[in-house]
């Protein structure tokens, strides 16, 4: 029973930052889904929902996590160029996200009907834009301690040091001019 734990115990800072920005993404657009669901018909929160209204949650929650990992290394990158491209990277989350939940839930209609039907939503209720942009936030930053990681990885330590005799800056000075 804690063997899983202890596999978990075991992945590094930047894996575990990692995981829980896919779990962080993929909850909240099924629950982003679930809103849209709702504010689509209300009968659904008091009723229990059908299969079709089930798989637009679950579809929601795959385009979100789909559109994370396509978002390539829009997230998580340091300086001000860095959160220019967080800014793009939540934009194309929250985009792309909904077209691919959009076309999963309804081919060819929901492709269209997605975006539109998260920007209603979003636009509807500003508390939840709010909160959608807090957790695409936390979401750059966990991405951020990923990156670093990464970074540190496969980055040789003497390249990290500015002018480093082995580097080609001294080696080349002054023989091309």
């Amino acid at each position: 029973m804690r063997q899983p734990l202890r596999k978990f115990r075991k992945l590094t800072e930047g894996e575990r930052a990692g995981a829980l920005t896919f779990a962080l993404v993929g909850a909240c657009s099924a629950g982003l889904g679930y809103l849209a669901v709702l504010h689509l018909d209300q009968n659904a929160f008091l009723d229990e929902m059908s299969w079709y209204q089930t798989w637009v949650v679950v579809a929601s929650g795959l385009g979100g996590l789909i559109a994370l990992f396509l978002s390539g290394d829009r997230m998580g990158q340091s300086g001000t160029t860095g959160a220019l491209r967080g800014l793009a990277g939540a934009i194309w989350v929250t985009f792309i996200g909904s077209l691919i939940g959009g076309t999963l839930s309804l081919p060819f209609y929901g492709t269209m009907f997605g975006p539109f039907i998260v920007t209603v939503t979003l636009l509807g209720v500003p508390l939840l834009a709010i909160l959608w942009a807090f957790n695409l936030f936390g979401v750059h930053v966990l991405m951020g301690i990923y990156q670093r990681e990464r970074d540190s990885i496969f980055m040789p330590s003497k390249m990290t040091i500015r002018d480093h005799p082995n580097s080609l800056r001294p080696r080349m000075q002054g023989r091309f001019s």
